[in-house]
Parts: C-alpha cells; structure tokens; sequence
C-alpha cells in the first residue's frame, strides 16, 4: 500500500442486507422496509441504512485493500444522496496519504450509485499490517 495506490469493487445493496442490519442494530425506520414510508418522505422507494451502505469499506479494508490484519483508527462519513434497494455501489478508495516511517493510511473513502453520483465520501485512517 502507498499513497496514490487506488481500489475499486462494486456492492449490491439487497433486501438481505438491510433486513440483516436491522436485526443487530435494531433500526427499523419503516424507510428501509416500506416504500410508502419512504416516497411520504420524499424519496422513490425503499432505502437502505446510511450506515449499512457504508459499513462496506471495513469490509473491504479487512479483505481486500490492504487486507486481513488492518486496524481502523478512525473515519468520516457525509452521506450526499440515497442509496435504493438493490443499488449497485462502486466503492472507491484512493492511499492520500501515510504517517512518515509507520504502517498508517489515510485513505478517500467514496461510493458511487449506478447512476455515477456520489452517494457517501469521506476520510478513512488505517493501520495495515506489519
């Protein structure tokens, strides 16, 4: 890993899942399961949990990009558009910058809907492993 390094992996975003984190985070906004709910709050459908759209770059930092051994030390999240049922995501991460001597990242963390808008950007700092 070093700065400028960039990885991408696409994610679909289903039923499955959001019913799954509601189970362990007990968040059932009646958004993510009823599309009434959720168009009598000005959206088109269904959405899926910020936080379970975003969960994702754990995962991928865990298995991929570095990869098993890496610590999370900290990240940042602004949520800019909705992330539907079923949307496919294109997670992006992009090595901005590494702690002088030491194993530790900080890394743009962004995920793209199908349509190429920005739907969640931030900043991730990592440990990878030694």
């Amino acid at each position: 890993m070093k700065v400028g390094d960039i990885y991408q992996e696409e994610i679909q975003i289903t039923g499955k899942l959001i019913e799954k984190f509601a189970e362990f985070s007990n968040d059932y906004n009646p958004v993510h399961f009823e599309d009434v709910a959720a168009i009598a709050q000005g959206f088109k459908g269904r959405l899926a949990h910020g936080m379970l759209s975003a969960s994702f770059f754990s995962k991928i930092f865990a298995n991929s990009f570095p990869g098993a051994g890496t610590i999370y030390l900290g990240q940042s999240f602004k949520f800019h558009a909705p992330v539907y049922l079923d949307e496919v995501l294109n997670y992006r991460l992009e090595v901005i910058a590494q702690k002088e001597g030491k194993p530790i990242f900080t890394v743009k963390t962004e995920a793209y809907g199908p349509d190429k808008l920005l739907r969640i950007s931030g900043e991730a700092v990592i440990r990878a492993k030694i």
